[in-house]
């Protein structure tokens, strides 16, 4: 059997991809390892309970790909408003911290607004910008200061990366982490002042089925998925791929969205030392645990950060604050997500330290609250951004792309990147590979 284009992975990048070659009329074949397509884009059913796999929520900067996305097929999409909080010193401030201080105790807001002030002078007349910074730690030192980096940037993202942070490098970032303005700094100290700050701050989401609804959607009319099928091996020189279901398939053109490590393994002529080099690619795994209450929302955040050591999870939320059809009128949904890098952690012993942190914050009063729980697992959730990455993933992505492979998605390119990146990106493959 041979194809024009092979699309190995369907998840969002994947779907996309097929989405526009069915629509050029290019011949194709994706294959899907799960009996359905979406990867971690996906949504879990509890009696009358909605969990995702972890948060996902539609942000677009891009007119031209809302609209598109919008244009779907049956999918109902509605905007919805972000609340987000940090949960520190025993209390919540407005997100994002580095410009939100009030309400924060007197020494630490101090602490906090001072540094940033500090930090902000040495740029200006020192020449000590936040860009020249080889490492994470270091540009956010430079970016906000020496306290609001000790009390929060450091200790959540080292939670939330289980890496060293003077090791990480800063080309992740990009507009995930809001860098504000010396007058929102100042006002932040000084009232509550929800702010707008980010990329998230109103978000799109489907109405009355979770996120799964998007991949579903892209699905709708896409004759050539074989689901519950994996590719097994590629042999790039012969542009030939064998199937779990024992087929062998050659193709004009690849588009692969499997983590670029994965592909690498199984690329039987891929040269040992990219080989190598690949096996030195990290990223960072979320088990997250789902929990449907038997009471109305316990807080009125869509999701709350908790940079302090004591909590297993570096940010948990309430879905239903923010998607009220995620759980019954006399319930609600809470998401607690505990990152993780070597083994998968034990979930019960997990389960019981979580409850009894929520218990401590107020957010369930007893176990008794608790009338469903659902816990879910996305290894390598979070790729690591440091220098091995920095130097391997261009020449790999440069060799596949010499036999014919264009990669994809978040782990196809080995970013970390947003679900518009994924759409922007596999639409984009097509119009690469329908070209030659």
């Amino acid at each position: 059997m041979r194809v024009p284009v092979l699309i190995a992975g369907g998840g969002l990048a994947g779907l996309a991809c097929a989405r526009e070659l069915q629509a050029a009329q290019v011949p194709y074949l994706l294959v899907e390892r799960e009996a359905e397509p979406g990867g971690l884009c996906r949504s879990v059913r509890s009696g009358p309970y909605t969990f995702d796999y972890t948060g996902h929520f539609l942000h677009f900067k891009n007119p031209r790909t809302r609209s598109w996305v919008q244009s779907l097929p049956g999918l109902r999409l509605k905007e919805r408003r972000r609340h987000a909080a940090i949960y520190s010193r025993g209390g919540y401030s407005e997100y994002p911290y580095q410009e939100n201080t009030y309400g924060l105790p007197t020494a630490t807001a101090r602490e906090n607004l001072l540094g940033y002030l500090e930090a902000a002078l040495q740029t200006r007349f020192h020449g000590k910008d936040a860009a020249e910074a080889e490492d994470f730690l270091e540009w956010s030192r430079r970016a906000f200061g020496l306290g609001i980096t000790k009390n929060f940037m450091e200790p959540y993202n080292a939670k939330l990366w289980k890496f060293p942070l003077d090791r990480l490098t800063t080309h992740w970032m990009g507009r995930f982490v809001p860098r504000p303005q010396v007058k929102a700094v100042v006002e932040g100290a000084l009232r509550v002042r929800p702010s707008a700050a980010g990329y998230n701050a109103t978000f799109l989401y489907p109405e009355g089925d979770g996120i799964q609804a998007l991949p579903r959607a892209l699905a709708q009319g896409l004759p050539n998925l074989a689901c519950g099928t994996a590719l097994r091996s590629l042999d790039l020189g012969r542009r030939e791929a064998r199937l779990s279901n024992g087929a062998r398939v050659g193709y004009d053109r690849l588009v692969s969205t499997l983590p670029l490590p994965t592909l690498a393994a199984l690329t039987e002529d891929l040269p040992a030392p990219l080989r190598r080099q690949a096996r030195g690619l990290k990223a960072t795994s979320v088990v997250s645990l789902n929990y449907g209450l038997r009471r109305p929302d316990p807080v009125p955040y869509s999701w709350v950060y908790f940079p302090e050591p004591r909590f297993d999870f570096h940010r948990a939320g309430c879905l239903s604050a923010c998607v009220a059809e995620s759980a019954p009128k006399s319930g609600s949904t809470l998401y607690v997500e505990v990152s993780y890098r070597g083994p998968k952690p034990d979930v019960r012993a997990l389960g019981r330290r979580v409850l009894g942190s929520l218990k401590s914050i107020g957010w369930i009063k007893s176990e008794r609250d608790v009338a469903v729980r659902v816990d879910l697992d996305l290894p390598g959730a979070y790729v690591v951004y440091d220098a091995h990455r920095e130097k391997t993933v261009p020449g790999l992505l440069a060799h596949f792309r010499s036999g014919g492979v264009e990669s994809a998605g978040r782990w196809g390119l080995w970013e970390y990147g947003s679900m518009e990146s994924a759409l922007e990106q596999g639409r984009q493959a097509a119009v690469r590979v329908r070209g030659r």
